[in-house]
């Protein structure tokens, strides 16, 4: 049997055989979505978010896959499970979920940012990623070769469509006229750009990540790799095969078993979503780390877009990229009552160094004094927040959840800062926090082969120490 499943673009029907598509086969679980092509009958897709985790974990524990992170036989459940259930001890800014765009190059992902935040369609020549894309070089070759951030703003459940043309005021409308936002960081595709996509999967704290496929180039090598950089990060996933307009059936179907195929192989099961009903189990079971929905679209003819939206729209934070309880639980010290991890600095004319990052614990309120470090030698700048901007919008403070820029200042009669002062890496915390130099403590056992042969990419813990 083929083992296709037949998705919103039509086609893919197999039988009951052992074709690694997204359907069911003999002894995996239910069947998710669709009907049964070829066989002797249709297996109802689960109807809750529960019951599509159950189906996870039961094919999780299949022999096909009982691989545990260095490819020899055994599991790793105890350690993801010890990481899920780390506990927290704040409120955490639910109104903003951030959702990383990864995949091969030329796959569509700036195209897809580009409809999604504009509400409008592409034209089949590169006019959606005009609007995403920064540089000149990206205008001219199509590729994203720097992180470049989009929003989308919902209210009530629908989207907000700005109006403005300029991109601040565009940005400034959908704050102003949403309760919820969604941030779509638009990462690099290609090979040699692959430390500025795990920069952004580490640095930026996305709660999920969109893999984009293009269902005429099938599943790459960088994809695989793209899937298993989230995997080693324990980032959930879900799944957009774009192009299905211009796919040809054959090539569309190779694509969606060699996709579930290799989800599979990552402990991870593919769940279709194709109607509406679906969306609701569909973004409450991602968060899981076991299922990963499944939308075929088209950016041209905007086929599956409207199902894409509105599981976005219902997306929660994932609360593991936030520190948890107030007394480490592996070193045993006090954590900061601030916490402010620096992924950019900049210096703007006018106004000086402004310092990039997303708090994870505590506030911070304009004229707060922080401390901002550790530099070489292991010292903490104080420095005072002259003003703080969100959402490229100016606000007098921000909670844990939030990515924000600090306008800083030097405090006392200290030289003045310079752009070479500070470095990505380092952190804001309170002034009344204890200095600490921040390790990396790298567990040796835990580790994950990457495709790349210039990649290697290991679990890490970071944790405080006097």
């Amino acid at each position: 049997g083929g083992g296709g499943y037949d998705g919103p673009a039509g086609g893919g029907g197999g039988g009951s055989g052992s074709g690694g598509g997204l359907s069911s086969t003999p002894g995996s679980p239910p069947r998710t979505g669709g009907t049964q092509k070829g066989g002797s009958g249709s297996t109802a897709a689960p109807a809750t978010a529960a019951a599509l985790v159950a189906a996870a974990e039961e094919q999780a524990a299949a022999p096909a896959i009982n691989m545990n992170m260095d490819g020899e036989e055994g599991e790793d459940d105890e350690f993801f499970d010890g990481m899920a259930a780390m506990p927290t001890d704040q409120e955490i800014d639910g109104a903003d979920v951030r959702v990383a765009m990864i995949g091969n190059v030329d796959s569509g992902k700036s195209t897809l940012i580009g409809v999604l935040t504009n509400a409008t369609l592409d034209d089949g020549r590169g006019l959606a990623r005009s609007t995403v894309l920064r540089h000149r070089h990206e205008q001219e070759n199509g590729r994203t070769s720097a992180v470049s951030v989009e929003i989308m703003g919902y209210k009530e459940g629908k989207q907000v469509i700005p109006q403005a043309r300029q991109q601040n005021q565009r940005w400034a409308e959908v704050v102003e006229e949403s309760d919820r936002a969604i941030t779509l960081i638009d990462l690099c595709g290609h090979e040699k750009y692959l430390k500025t996509t795990v920069f952004g999967l580490t640095g930026m704290m996305p709660d999920m990540a969109l893999l984009v496929v293009g269902a005429n180039m099938g599943v790459q090598v960088m994809t695989r790799e793209h899937i298993s950089i989230a995997c080693a990060l324990q980032l959930p996933i879900a799944v957009v095969v774009t192009k299905v307009d211009i796919c040809p059936q054959p090539v569309l179907k190779t694509t969606r078993q060699s996709l579930a195929k290799y989800l599979r192989q990552n402990r991870k099961m593919p769940y279709p979503v194709k109607d509406m009903s679906q969306v609701d189990a569909a973004a409450e079971a991602v968060a899981s780390d076991r299922v990963t929905p499944v939308f075929a679209i088209s950016s041209v003819t905007g086929l599956g877009l409207e199902l894409l939206k509105a599981f976005l729209a219902k997306l929660q934070r994932n609360r593991r990229n936030f520190m948890a309880a107030p007394v480490d639980g592996m070193s045993g010290h006090v954590m900061p009552e601030v916490h402010f991890p620096i992924d950019g600095i900049y210096e703007v004319r006018g106004v000086g160094i402004v310092l990039g990052g997303t708090l994870t614990r505590g506030k911070v309120r304009v004229n707060q004094t922080l401390l901002v470090g550790p530099d070489r030698v292991g010292g903490f700048v104080p420095v005072t927040v002259r003003s703080i901007e969100t959402k490229r919008v100016g606000v007098q403070e921000v909670h844990a959840g939030q990515s924000a820029t600090f306008a800083v200042r030097v405090l006392g009669k200290r030289p003045a800062l310079r752009r070479g002062t500070f470095r990505k890496g380092m952190v804001c915390i309170a002034e009344g926090d204890p200095p600490q130099v921040w390790f990396i403590q790298i567990c040796p056992t835990k580790r994950v082969v990457l495709f790349n042969q210039n990649t290697y990419c290991s679990h890490i813990v970071q944790s405080p120490t006097r």
